[in-house]
């Protein structure tokens, strides 16, 4: 009876382990909004109908050995913004729509597909995954009931932090962010400006589709995409976080 119950004992601790390394998080991503509108009272008026941030739902299917980050399978309308103005015979319109962007990683290989929506266009972007480089601070606090430990991505052109748990065990996170030792629960870029955080964590078995790699939208090249993306934005006169703002007169 002694030998039965001290092989139970061995392998329960085992078996929680195993479990904690497949599974779904749910995020709530939110951005702050900055949106050029004219000066005057048209500008004015637009601006006090704009919210302050937009948030909305992804998801992470997650692995030992790979991961996806999406949008869910049915959109919530809610989150888009679509704001019509009209005053004196002149009409503005301001629509922000979540892009239906996937990021797929391949942990064994290192290796990332994404699949990217601009301004109405898909565009598919494959290669090595950029490793991202941490430094840990030491601080901790809990987020839904995990034990989560603070670090701060090495990067001089932003601010990033971000909280992990050790207690999963998969060196994911939401969007591009991920290389740490653990599952990253929140993460926060330049003080507020746009975060992400677990709202729910799943660890019931995947969709044997769960991890479908992307294949909607046009080969390019990470540095083509970030010229087209960043010349599209400067011509737009916009800034919406990564969300796609259309602006009509």
């Amino acid at each position: 009876m002694k030998k039965v119950l001290s092989t139970i004992i061995l392998f329960v601790p085992l078996l929680v382990v195993a479990q904690n390394t497949t599974g779904t998080v749910t995020y709530t991503e939110t951005i702050k909004l900055s949106i050029d509108l004219p000066e005057g009272a048209e500008g004015d008026e637009m601006r006090k109908m704009l919210p302050p941030e937009q948030s909305f739902a992804q998801l992470l299917y997650f692995t030992e050995n790979a991961s996806l980050y999406r949008e869910p399978a049915e959109k919530n309308a809610a989150e888009d913004i679509d704001i019509h103005h009209e005053e004196e015979g002149r009409n503005m319109r301001i629509v922000m729509q979540r892009p239906q962007n996937r990021i797929y990683r391949d942990l064994e290989n290192n290796q990332t597909i994404q699949s990217r929506e601009f301004m109405g266009r898909f565009f598919l972007i494959a290669g090595d995954a950029a490793t991202k480089s941490w430094k840990l601070t030491g601080e901790q606090k809990k987020i839904l009931d995990y034990n989560c430990q603070k670090a701060v991505l090495q990067d001089t052109s932003r601010v990033v932090e971000a909280w992990f748990t050790a207690q999963i065990p998969v060196a994911v996170g939401p969007g591009e962010f991920a290389d740490l030792p653990g599952l990253i629960m929140a993460v926060d870029i330049d003080h507020g400006k746009q975060s992400m955080a677990a709202t729910k964590v799943d660890f019931a078995p995947l969709a044997k589709d769960a991890l479908e790699k992307p294949t909607k939208g046009k080969a390019i090249t990470k540095e083509e995409f970030k010229k087209m993306m960043d010349e599209k934005t400067k011509e737009m006169g916009a800034q919406g976080g990564g969300m796609r703002v259309i602006i009509r007169n």
